[in-house]
Order: C-alpha cells, then sequence, then structure tokens
C-alpha cells in the first residue's frame, strides 16, 4: 500500500473511476485495514477521548462480506467523524467524508464590516487577504482573513509604525488557516532574543502513547524590533495556521491575545492509499505550545470576551472597544 505525507492539507489525488473493490477485498477486510492504520498512526486519542477498541466493535459489526461500497464507506465514516478532526479526510472514488464542525457549539458573533463601517477612520489598502487602516487615537488595525502572504503583513507592520500608530491590532477572526511557515520569520520583528515558540512533536509508533520529543521552533530577532503593543483578536473561527500564529504569538512581549478560544488544528496529516484504492489520511503530529500544551482543541485568549448578536445589531464590537479603552 501507498504511504502519502501531508502537512495541513486536503487530499487531492485523482482516483480511477473504476472501483477495484470486488478484487481488493471484502468490506469486513478493508474495514480492517482502515481501522488499523488510524489505531497505528492517529495522535490525537486521548484529547479526543474516543476508546477506538469500541469504535471497531460498533461498526465492525455492520458489515458483513456481503456489504456494499456504500455501507463499507458509511461506517468508515462514521467512524472517523468520532474523532472530530477536520484534517482528517476520507475519500472513495464518488464520495467525500464527512468533516466534523470545530465552530459547533460555540456562539460565534462577529461582523467585519461592522468594524469597517464603524471603527475604521483612514483606510489605507488591501494586499490579497490582508485590508488595513486606523482606527481612532493612532490605533493601527489589519484585519487578516487568510494566511499566505507573510511578506506583505511584515511589511505593513513596519509601514504601520513609521505612519505614527501607538498600537496595533491584528484581527484574525474568521481566519480558517492557510501556510504557518513563515510565522517564525514574522515574529522575529516582535522579539529582541531568540524566543522560543513552541514545538513539533510526532508519531513514532504503533502504539497511541508513541511520539517524539518536541522539535522546537524559534523566532530570531530580525534586527527591526517593533516596539508598540500589539493586540491580536481571535474566535473560535480561527483554526489551523490561525491557531499556531495565535499560540505563538501568545506571551510575546507587548502582545495580548484577545477573544475566544480559537477552533484548535494542531495536526499534520499522513496520508495512506488503501486496498481498494481510496484514500484516508489522519492527523500524526502535533503543535505544544510554548507552556508544552498541545493547541489542537484550541488555543485560550489572555482576556475573553465576546460579541452578543444584539452587538452585531447595533454595529458594535466589544473587542474593538476594549483595545480603543485599555
Amino acid at each position: 500500500m501507498k504511504k502519502y505525507i501531508f502537512i495541513i492539507t486536503i487530499i487531492a489525488a485523482a482516483l480511477s473511476s473504476c472501483s477495484s473493490f470486488q478484487k481488493a477485498g471484502n468490506s469486513q477486510e478493508i474495514y480492517d485495514e482502515f481501522w488499523t492504520f488510524v489505531d497505528k498512526n492517529y495522535i490525537y486519542f486521548e484529547q479526543k477521548n474516543v476508546d477506538w477498541d469500541e469504535v471497531y466493535e460498533q461498526y465492525a459489526s455492520t458489515l458483513t462480506t456481503n456489504s456494499t461500497e456504500e455501507e463499507l464507506f458509511d461506517a468508515m465514516d462514521a467512524s472517523l467523524f468520532l474523532l472530530n478532526d477536520p484534517h482528517n479526510r476520507l475519500r472513495s472514488t464518488t464520495r467525500f467524508g464527512t468533516t466534523p464542525d470545530y465552530r459547533a457549539g460555540y456562539d460565534i458573533q462577529f461582523s467585519a464590516r461592522n468594524v469597517k463601517d464603524n471603527y475604521v477612520k483612514d483606510s489605507l489598502g488591501m494586499e490579497g487577504y490582508l485590508y488595513y487602516g486606523f482606527l481612532e487615537d493612532n490605533v493601527a488595525y489589519i484585519s487578516l482573513h487568510s494566511f499566505g502572504r507573510y511578506g506583505a503583513l511584515q511589511e505593513i507592520l513596519r509601514k504601520l509604525k513609521e505612519a505614527g500608530a501607538r498600537k496595533i491590532v491584528i484581527d484574525v477572526r474568521g481566519n480558517s488557516g492557510g501556510n504557518s511557515n513563515f510565522v517564525p520569520e514574522l515574529i522575529g520583528d516582535l522579539v529582541e532574543e531568540r524566543t522560543a515558540l513552541g514545538g513539533y512533536i510526532e508519531k513514532t509508533g504503533p502504539e497511541h502513547n508513541n511520539t517524539s520529543d518536541p522539535v522546537m521552533i524559534y523566532a530570531n530577532p530580525s534586527g527591526q524590533y517593533l516596539d508598540l503593543p500589539i493586540d491580536v483578536l481571535i474566535n473560535r473561527t480561527c483554526y489551523s495556521a490561525t491557531s499556531y500564529f495565535a499560540a505563538m504569538m501568545k506571551g510575546l512581549p507587548n502582545v495580548r491575545i484577545i477573544g475566544q478560544v480559537t477552533g484548535g488544528g494542531g495536526g499534520g496529516n499522513l496520508g495512506f492509499q488503501l486496498s481498494n484504492e481510496w484514500l484516508i489520511a489522519v492527523s500524526v503530529s502535533d503543535f505544544l505550545d510554548k507552556e508544552g500544551n498541545s493547541i489542537e482543541l484550541g488555543v485560550e485568549p489572555n482576556i475573553e470576551l465576546n460579541n452578543t448578536e444584539a452587538d452585531i445589531d447595533e454595529g458594535i464590537d466589544r473587542l474593538i472597544e476594549f483595545v480603543l479603552e485599555n
């Protein structure tokens, strides 16, 4: 069988429309292959509080040697869904697996339009997903809805300082992720000495507790220290790379994380092709913050604050109000 390594990416392999279901084995055999791969490679059983053996008992018993492809896919999909991990993936020749909603159960109230219309006094421009300007009292504002343009973000942070900003607000509410690889370089502007930002661990063996020691990630001073207060605004929609960003920023000098716990998503995943040519991927690595805590279930803010539905209706943003007053 073939294995593929992905770091927080979606499986994009094109599959043949011709099924190899029958030649690969019956439903019970393929479910066993699927279950075993997840059992040996998934890193978050403890965090998700899932007994994978019980999952096997529940769903393997629904299959027989005569079960259809649809019945097999349903059993695998339901099993994987219990892990509540949007970085996990399942794909047959005709279907995608169900993606869990990490936002479920949270009251998320945010309107980018409210902020732009009611708080931004001087709009300076846009760079891709990045919008920036000034609020009142020389408080600079950056709205970042996706991660990827780190060079532009770094340039704009420096530009806003030169323009007289006394504080910078980086609003990543609504940002569901992207590429986090360049965050340490960006943070180089925010530190005066080599600073640990957290570390990665990986699965190293078939037992659930077989993991590596953390591989630490550091920010090195860029020589252009941004000696301004920075407030990062987060909410539950922040996922994956945005959770990394919040975790790496949290605890830095002059930085406050304000809002609602992020959606988490700390894993990098490993892809595998089953005997019937279906694809599966599960999280096999984790990111730990500076205190050694997994960010898979979310990054907690320094200051917890949330809007209400009434606030949004009235054009109010409590987080923006807070950073302007404090």
